[in-house]
């Protein structure tokens, strides 16, 4: 199977289990294995494998044990990471530390089918006046020494087979004056009162609904530039929108926006989330223009330049060798040029700051 049909096909699927629309393509069995592999790549294996089983499509035996594989799997990842959030927060909350988790579970619990939300690591922020002590909290309880990387936003630390990053900055954006803006109202939101998810019984902390659309948005342009976007991360964003929907105060989140230099790219995806996605238009929380939707067009021409370029697989050593940092500087000056005009002011400091990055990366 063509890929852009793999790729069509697999947005119908999101669209039936985010939404519950009819599903509108045929899948064969045929199909299967090329839907499955590209559902992975882009972080909604669990998504796409329920919603073939949601509609008991006549794939025959072997490749339903195939589908079932994956949904089964995701759940049992899904339960012990619940368990192991919970848990975190838990010890937290004991402890009085202000701290938000992001991402991760308590994002897959927006979902219609919170397990088939891929698992990823448990990361967690905590402000500047409580990190010193939620650091020394853990290290105590685990027996463990974190070793803070001044290149990184986050400090490393395993428990059993499960990776936590303890971040010191929540997300990074380019020019100064939008990081300064940032940095400020979030750790001014996090002293208030915290918004609560609940995971296994336990109460988690998480970044309030109008705050939270905009740092899953800023994750999803970090993305967008840096990395390649990925289906995940525009369901993530969707997810927070549509269950939040009463909650956001669209004032706030137009000012923070303006604020960030993110007011076209929010509206421009928000066109791609609507038209290929299958997003409630009615919910999106700012008003849309004609000419946001040809930002359709061209994430789509995104997406086909990603799935039909032959890149060979190198072997690098390190992660920071001069071959990596090559690669890495080609996908951002690539995706800087495309995307542009949707965030300019952050799109022309991001190659100076991946930079000084790379630098602070080799020598400190």
């Amino acid at each position: 199977m063509r890929s852009i049909d793999c790729f069509e096909k697999i947005l119908c699927l999101l669209r039936c289990e985010l939404w519950g629309e009819p599903l509108a393509c045929e899948v064969t069995a045929d199909d299967i294995d090329g839907i499955l592999a590209m559902a992975e790549k882009q972080g909604v294996s669990g998504l796409v494998a329920n919603a073939i089983v949601s509609n008991n499509l006549p794939i025959g035996e072997e490749k339903t044990v195939d589908v079932c594989t994956v949904t089964r799997l995701h759940e049992l990842k899904g339960r012990e990471m619940n368990q192991k959030v919970a848990r975190f927060a838990g010890f937290l909350n004991r402890r009085n530390l202000k701290y938000v988790v992001m991402k991760g579970q308590t994002m897959a619990a927006l979902y219609p089918h919170p397990l088939m939300r891929s698992c990823g690591d448990i990361d967690f922020y905590c402000p500047k006046e409580s990190f010193k002590d939620a650091q020394k909290a853990i290290e105590e309880r685990l027996g463990i020494q974190m070793v803070h990387n001044k290149s990184e936003k986050h400090d490393n630390f395993e428990v059993g087979t499960f990776r936590f990053e303890m971040h010191s900055d929540m997300t990074s954006l380019s020019y100064y004056k939008h990081q300064k803006y940032w940095d400020g109202i979030v750790d001014e939101e996090i002293r208030k009162d915290p918004c609560i998810v609940e995971l296994e019984d336990g109460e988690v902390a998480v970044l309030p609904p109008t705050l939270n659309s905009v740092y899953v948005f800023s994750h999803l342009m970090e993305h967008l530039v840096e990395n390649v976007i990925a289906f995940k991360q525009l369901c993530d964003w969707a997810m927070v929108l549509h269950h939040y929907k009463n909650k956001i105060d669209k004032e706030r989140l137009a000012m923070h926006l303006g604020q960030l230099g993110l007011t076209k790219a929010y509206k421009g995806l928000g066109a791609w989330i609507i038209e290929r996605l299958g997003f409630p238009k009615e919910e999106f929380p700012l008003l849309l223009e004609e000419k946001d939707y040809r930002w359709v067009r061209l994430v789509d021409e995104d997406f086909a330049y990603w799935m039909d370029r032959s890149r060979k697989k190198v072997k690098i050593k390190g992660s920071m060798s001069w071959l990596h940092s090559m690669q890495t500087a080609r996908i951002v000056v690539r995706q800087t040029m495309h995307f542009f005009w949707l965030a300019p002011t952050e799109m022309m400091w991001r190659m100076p700051k991946m930079a000084i990055w790379s630098i602070r990366k080799r020598f400190i």
